[in-house]
């Protein structure tokens, strides 16, 4: 990923879900550029066990305001103290 990152949140030892932008080489090799092209943020779960993972594409934000709109959504449910599942 680069460093667009505006959001990431452990799950479990090995795997991570993150809203952020990603290489346009990364959304091609993901073959996910039928989502809108290769620009834009991604909520993308990360898996980096040593037996393979990787990124895996959720979803796609409508637009780079929608992106920042569930990150504040994400922290809003952690101040009260719930866990992302």
């Amino acid at each position: 990923m680069d460093d667009d990152l505006l959001a990431i949140e452990r799950l479990d030892n090995y795997r991570s879900i993150c809203i952020s932008a990603l290489a346009r080489t990364t959304v091609h090799e993901l073959e996910a550029a039928h989502l809108g092209g290769d620009g834009g943020y991604f909520i993308c779960e990360v898996d980096e066990r040593p037996t393979g993972g990787g990124i895996s594409i959720l979803a796609k934000a409508a637009s780079w305001e929608a992106a920042w709109r569930l990150v504040d959504i994400w922290r809003s449910k952690g101040e009260r103290g719930t866990a992302l599942a």
